[in-house]
């Protein structure tokens, strides 16, 4: 970074708060939450809000493609609400991404066709304030780093991002960079420092998005807000990204899904167990949760005092993907369900039980030992 690239941010600066057409434009974008999410549960740490004083930056670890409908739901939690400034994949704002992206056949082919034709994505997102950001060895990245130019041009992008915030605009920010693919956070970049560094009296506050892919027929998200946190002006750059990675990490929520992957992935490999009994074991999982960490997050599904029907439905999936086999009401754990895959780049593909049972890594050590209580009480094997 060149010293005059930034500038401290002015005192006479003035957010820009939120306008009619802006905020019809972002709930435009909510309404693809129907086609996206089978439901959206929100906890909050005190009140129903996201607290975001200008200038703030928010961050949130980073899932997938529809992280952008997840922001929509985001916005009208924000206090105030101010408008956003958005970093984003650079193809996203390019013409003809649907296609390139969902590569649908059929009907859906020729509506999304139909949409990249009228370039409305792009237009939407860049007004909403969507910037394009290069993504390493993405996009035209490697073109840059044999012409030597990909310094200058990321270095201008973080000064376009700042100019942003100058202008009264606070940052949605995801600190990974790319998307997590394992389930888990990706490794947090340097971004929350370089912007800490740039503007004086930045304020701090983030959210984690947790997506069960399992308990129901469409993805299910959970949104977890944080509490407002400062990262002091001397803190070192390794510091800050650590900080930045246990905020986020910590606030998973412990879902139905992921939680039976946990339990499923402790059994080992050939376990016989019955159906009543794995119910019985995670409802037990359950209290000791609460009592001994009520600060973890935990799915409402799991609150309930009957989950039978959401799990029925993801042995039925676990048994489709050959990973578990019932007879009797009794349930077998398969082989496959314990490989570890060469590669984590699409986990969520080759074993979906393992990316879920990875959302839960800032928590395991808690998890482990209330597994191991739970052994010590019902005789089930470790």
């Amino acid at each position: 970074m060149t010293k005059t690239a930034f500038c401290k941010i002015p005192t006479s600066m003035k957010p820009k708060t939120h306008t009619i057409p802006y905020d019809f434009l972002i709930k435009l974008v909510s309404l693809a939450k129907g086609l996206v999410f089978h439901s959206i549960e929100e906890n909050f740490p005190e009140n129903e809000e996201l607290e975001a004083p200008y200038p703030s930056a928010l961050l949130c670890n980073h899932v997938s493609e529809a992280d952008v409908v997840s922001l929509s739901m985001v916005y009208p939690r924000l206090n105030p609400k101010i408008k956003m400034i958005i970093p984003a994949r650079e193809d996203i704002l390019k013409r003809g991404f649907l296609q390139k992206e969902f590569r649908a056949k059929g009907f859906l082919k020729w509506i999304l066709k139909f949409i990249d034709a009228t370039n409305i994505i792009p237009i939407l997102l860049r007004y909403i304030g969507a910037v394009p950001i290069k993504r390493p060895f993405r996009d035209n990245a490697r073109e840059l780093i044999k012409k030597g130019e990909l310094r200058d041009k990321v270095d201008s992008e973080w000064t376009d991002l700042v100019a942003h915030i100058r202008k009264g605009r606070n940052l949605f920010m995801f600190p990974e960079g790319t998307y997590n693919h394992d389930g888990f956070l990706n490794q947090v970049k340097r971004g929350a420092y370089y912007i800490k560094s740039k503007i004086d009296k930045l304020h701090f506050n983030s959210f984690t998005l947790t997506y069960d892919h399992l308990s129901y027929k469409k993805t299910k998200l959970y949104i977890k807000y944080g509490k407002p946190f400062e990262i002091p002006n001397d803190m070192p750059a390794d510091q800050v990204v650590k900080l930045v990675a246990e905020t986020l990490g910590k606030h998973y929520t412990v879902t139905l899904g992921n939680l039976t992957s946990f339990v499923l992935l402790k059994l080992g490999t050939e376990t016989k167990i019955k159906k009543q009994q794995l119910v019985q074991l995670l409802s037990q999982f359950k209290l000791h949760l609460e009592k001994q960490f009520p600060e973890i997050t935990i799915a409402s599904e799991l609150r309930k005092e009957n989950f039978q029907s959401q799990l029925e439905l993801i042995f039925s999936k676990l048994k489709k993907v050959n990973f578990i086999d019932w007879e009797d009401e009794v349930i077998k754990t398969k082989e496959i369900l314990y490989h570890i895959p060469k590669s984590l780049h699409n986990l969520k593909k080759s074993n979906i039980v393992l990316y879920h049972k990875n959302q839960l890594t800032a928590h395991l050590t808690k998890l482990e030992q209330i597994w191991n209580q739970l052994a010590m009480e019902t005789g089930v094997k470790t």
